[in-house]
């Protein structure tokens, strides 16, 4: 054979090799960008449990969504992370302003001041009844966040006042008044708010809102005093993870990246203390203790400083500031799964099945309760991620998500349905 025409032939592989590098890393790009973006899933309805009783067949004949596909945005939507990423970063897109925005400020027995924040609607509510829709937001966060500004202005347009606590060392323009921040269990403030809502506003039908942590909140607040029940239409938790003690260990876990979501929320709530020090660990704690014969209490500063998870700042500060001799103790204290059971209003429980912090494994609270409680529903989407559950465009997403949609149209399903019981 021909040395010539062997070595042409080894030149011609090496330039079609050569050619080919940038169609083969384009396509490896191509099956990177697939898998991150998640877009060989497809998109489905979400899944409803719950019995089978009369009252939940009436809410999902009146509830369309619940039938109907869950489309996230096209490009991105499918990705658990990347929803809760924009969730968290961005918010809302195209976020309308709420109107009619009033703040109120209390004084706890503790000297705590607090505040919340009032959305008078701006319609009038098709029944021509009054509603005020009372939300705890999610860890660290308050009335100027996205998310919840977005579902105050949705709740205005359809005749609900909406009422938003301001948890406790979040607002920038806020000094605490007492050496004490937002935990994932204390009810106070919450309590507080209602028992505002109810006084000024005594003929208006309530219904409970919680997101995530704040979800926890307002559990715990209407089943560890079950006659606080009889002001509520119903209540709705959306990306709960209930049981603090279980999340504690799944947020440590590597899988799915949650130890780093740990970290970053760490290092928010971080800031928050950092801003708040002179009340928490400073002549201001100090001060308030002696002036209200208030137990002194020790903590490692510099430890708190140095966490990288929110369990490490829970060991350090907040079972300390509460008054626990353990985390155990806590935990068990902050979780509402020891009260949910003794929840008997109406109740929609949202999960998503991507959702980056709580996993689909750790839903068994919800799934325990639906088994026996005759007006609790348990509804999962196949994506959303934690509090996204952004919907519709190619890149950029309507600015009412599927989650505000979902929520309106259950509580108007349980309002209409309650009103005509009453009948």
């Amino acid at each position: 054979m021909d040395p010539n025409a062997i070595l042409g032939d080894i030149s011609r592989t090496e330039i079609f090799l050569i050619e080919s590098i940038p169609l083969l890393a384009t396509a490896i790009v191509l099956y990177i960008l697939i898998k991150i973006l998640n877009l060989n899933s497809r998109a489905a309805a979400p899944v409803v449990k719950c019995k089978d009783s009369k009252f939940n067949c009436e809410v999902k004949k009146s509830c369309p969504i619940l039938h109907e596909i869950y489309q996230p945005t096209l490009l991105w939507g499918k990705s658990g992370h990347i929803q809760t990423y924009v969730y968290a970063k961005h918010g809302r897109f195209q976020k309308p302003a709420p109107r009619n925005r009033s703040r109120k400020s209390l004084v706890l027995p503790d000297k705590t001041t607090f505040t919340f924040d009032i959305f008078d609607p701006v319609a009038n509510h098709s029944s021509k009844e009054d509603y005020t829709i009372c939300i705890a937001p999610g860890i660290a966060n308050c009335s100027e966040n996205s998310y919840i500004e977005v579902f105050a202005w949705y709740g205005q347009q359809q005749g609900y006042r909406v009422v938003v606590l301001n948890h406790l060392g979040v607002l920038k323009s806020l000094k605490l008044t007492s050496p004490r921040i937002f935990t994932y269990g204390d009810t106070d403030e919450y309590a507080g708010m209602v028992e505002y809502v109810l006084k000024n506003y005594p003929s208006s039908k309530l219904i409970a809102v919680g997101f995530s942590m704040g979800a926890n909140t307002v559990v715990k607040y209407l089943g560890e005093k079950p006659e606080r029940q009889r002001h509520f239409e119903c209540v709705v938790s959306v990306c709960q993870g209930y049981d603090i003690t279980k999340a504690s260990y799944v947020l440590h876990e590597w899988e799915g990246l949650r130890r780093l979501y740990c970290f970053m929320m760490a290092e928010n709530l971080k800031k928050h203390i950092r801003r708040n020090s002179y009340m928490l660990f400073g002549e201001g704690a100090k001060t308030y203790r002696q002036k209200h014969s208030a137990p002194d209490v020790f903590y490692d500063v510099e430890q708190i400083y140095k966490s990288t998870s929110l369990v490490h700042i829970d060991e350090h500060l907040n079972r300390k500031m509460l008054g626990f001799d353990s985390l155990n103790d806590f935990y068990r204290w902050c979780s509402s799964s020891n009260h949910i059971h003794k929840i008997y209003i109406p109740m929609l429980m949202l999960n998503s099945e991507d959702d980056a912090l709580i996993p689909p494994k750790y839903n068994d609270t919800p799934e325990a309760y639906i088994q026996t409680a005759d007006k609790a529903m348990h509804v999962t989407t196949k994506h959303g991620g934690h509090l996204g559950f952004y919907e519709g465009g190619y890149i950029k997403a309507n600015c009412v998500t599927w989650m505000e949609r979902m929520c309106f149209q259950y509580i108007d399903a349980v309002v209409e349905l309650n009103a005509n019981a009453e009948l």
